[in-house]
């Protein structure tokens, strides 16, 4: 019987199709572990932010940041490196002409950048609010341990923020935005707490291309990265400003990120292939594991293709409110 050698799938094309190729490829192993039409049919509101968050913050901890950042780091170069989870609250200090009075950040997580920054700017009060229960006690301990006295913390929804009019001089949200359900009425909850001149600053993935424009793997590859970290579709980043633009918050910066979240999205990559090199075993590995958590597979598995494809776009926005 003659030899022939195995050849990987889509070798000898062009990277963007080969890019192509194995995003079908991870498609099909991914229809071979979870229900995925069950997961499309699935609405998500906050009560499903919720337990996706309180079910997940172990394995943040254990698979992403020992420190509790729940972001991607921007690193430069091809290397991952954790310093780089620091990327994202330095940007916004360099925006800084002279340290803010008031600092209010949306969806605060494990508090790490609220500590990160209160600890840096003794002279600055930060305020932070944040969904889910269990976020506000680790990051009540985090505060506690660092001895901060210029935090305040708040259980509650950033679609009615529970604090008086132009309050802020900053507000910022790192990753979180994409679950608002209102973007309008979110956006001017945000416009009306912040001081004239005041700045809201995002970190997030939106949506790159125009919906119509995908393509059947493409569209369903975006939307089980959302459904992966339990939200039901991803913003457009352009039609975001936009709705802000009407808020009376202009956009000063639109920045794109992608190259420096790669080597964290390869990381991902890593970590979630390997619970479903085998589809058998991952469906067992699975089954011991809550839905909500499970379900971080999807988005660690895709994210870098759709990235590297131009589906999916990490962006650094400034929107400042009218003075």
């Amino acid at each position: 019987m003659p030899f022939f050698p195995t050849v990987a799938a889509g070798a000898g094309l062009p990277s963007r199709d080969r890019e192509q190729v194995g995003l079908s490829r991870r498609l099909r192993k991914l229809e071979r572990v979870f229900a995925l039409d069950a997961l499309q049919r699935e609405a998500l509101g906050a009560a499903q932010v919720v337990e996706y968050y309180e079910r997940c913050h172990d394995a943040f901890r254990k698979y992403h940041s020992a420190e509790g950042a729940c972001h991607m780091a921007l690193n430069d170069g091809d290397r991952f490196d954790p310093d780089g989870f620091y990327g994202q609250p330095r940007l916004m200090e360099r925006g800084w002409a002279t340290p803010p009075a008031a600092v209010l950040e949306l969806a605060f997580g494990q508090g790490f950048n609220l500590a990160w920054l209160a600890q840096r700017h003794p002279g600055t009060h930060f305020t932070g609010i944040d969904l889910t229960p269990a976020h506000l006690g680790i990051t009540a301990e985090r505060v506690r341990r660092a001895g901060l006295a210029n935090v305040t913390l708040t259980q509650g929804d950033f679609h009615r923020l529970p604090y008086a009019a132009a309050s802020f001089d900053q507000v910022f949200c790192v990753e979180a935005f994409c679950y608002a359900r209102d973007l309008p009425g979110a956006l001017a909850e945000v416009a009306r707490v912040l001081r004239p001149g005041g700045e809201f600053t995002l970190f997030d993935g939106y949506l790159v291309r125009s919906r119509a424009s995908l393509s059947a793997d493409e569209a369903l590859a975006v939307e089980l990265v959302a459904k992966g970290m339990a939200f039901d579709a991803f913003q457009v980043a352009e039609e975001l400003v936009g709705i802000a633009r009407g808020a009376g918050l202009q956009c000063t910066t639109l920045a794109a990120l992608d190259e420096q979240v790669m080597p964290s999205l390869r990381r991902l990559e890593r970590v979630t292939g390997a619970v479903i090199r085998f589809p058998w075993l991952g469906r067992r590995a699975l089954a011991r594991r809550s839905p909500m958590r499970g379900r971080n597979v999807l988005a660690g598995y895709l994210m870098r293709s759709a990235t590297a494809l131009g589906l999916i776009g990490y962006r650094h926005i400034v929107l400042r409110k009218e003075a």
